[in-house]
């Protein structure tokens, strides 16, 4: 696994972890103020919440908690990190990119740019490159 991998990965994880805490703050607010559905169940998230008055009360509380201890901040700096080293990560799989596939390249260099899927495809291959049996 090369640098770039190792960072990217490094990163996706941080941000999940994150979002887990994150999910840890709301599914605890739900416990504490004892907030149920109207049938009875009780919601895992804020966004399960039916009754929209308590959803919104939840969303407002849980978003100064979340505010107040940095985990948003915390959050949005994964979430840039986690963009940066996809780009990187991307841009890497795309310079090895054998010479002779110049016009592959070319629009593999554009479709990442605007869809996802694409991206998703592109990183899902550089994982599955040995990287050890490539010279960058």
């Amino acid at each position: 696994m090369n640098k770039q991998q190792q960072l990217y990965l490094v990163a996706k994880a941080n941000l999940e972890i994150l979002e887990d805490q994150e999910r840890e703050i709301e599914r605890q607010y739900i416990i504490n103020n004892n907030i149920t559905n109207e049938n009875g169940s009780m919601p895992d998230q804020i966004f399960m919440i039916d009754n929209e008055e308590i959803f919104d009360k939840a969303n407002q509380e849980i978003s100064e908690i979340i505010k107040n201890n940095g985990l948003w901040k915390k959050i949005l700096n994964a979430k840039e990190t986690l963009k940066q080293t996809e780009e990187n990560l991307i841009e890497y799989g795309l310079s090895i990119i054998p010479t002779c596939y110049i016009g592959e390249k070319s629009i593999l260099e554009r479709a990442v740019k605007t869809n996802y899927t694409t991206r998703q495809k592109v990183i899902d291959l550089i994982f599955k490159l040995n990287t050890s049996t490539v010279a960058v």
